[in-house]
C-alpha cells in the first residue's frame, strides 16, 4: 500500500454558509462593533455606520482565510458552524439582519457562503 497516496490528494471542497453575529454600542463619541465569534471588529459615527463597517472588515477576514486555504481550519478552531444548504438549493447570498435591543446599541446577524473541505 502507498503511504502518501491519501496525502497528494488536493481536498475538494462544497460551499456551506456561516452565520455569525455582531454588535454596535456606543464607545464615546463613536460605535464600536465587534464580531465576538471571528474576534473581528471596526467602527462608525453610528451604529448603523459601524456594523456595515464591520460586515466589511468580515468579509476581508474570510476571504483572506479562504485566500490561503485555512477557513476550514480556523472556523472548526473557533467552533462556527458551518450549515450546509439542501441540494440542489444554492446557498443565500450574503445577508445583513440587523435587530435593535437596548438603547445605544446595534445587533446583527450576518450569513455568508464559505467554502469548506468535504468529507471524504
Amino acid at each position: 500500500m502507498n503511504a502518501t497516496r491519501g496525502r497528494n490528494r488536493k481536498p475538494q471542497y462544497v460551499q456551506g454558509v456561516i452565520t455569525l453575529t455582531g454588535v454596535a454600542f456606543k464607545e464615546g463619541d463613536q460605535y464600536v462593533s465587534i464580531c465576538r465569534e471571528l474576534g473581528t471588529a471596526s467602527c462608525g459615527t453610528t451604529a448603523e455606520e459601524a456594523l456595515n463597517n464591520l460586515a466589511d472588515a468580515i468579509d476581508v477576514h474570510l476571504n483572506g482565510l479562504e485566500e490561503t486555504g485555512e477557513i476550514s481550519r480556523v472556523l472548526r478552531e473557533k467552533h462556527i458552524r458551518v450549515d450546509m444548504p439542501p441540494i440542489p438549493n444554492e446557498p443565500p447570498d450574503e445577508q445583513l439582519v440587523e435587530v435593535r435591543f437596548a438603547p445605544n446599541s446595534l445587533y446583527s446577524i450576518y450569513q455568508r457562503p464559505v467554502p469548506v473541505a468535504a468529507p471524504v
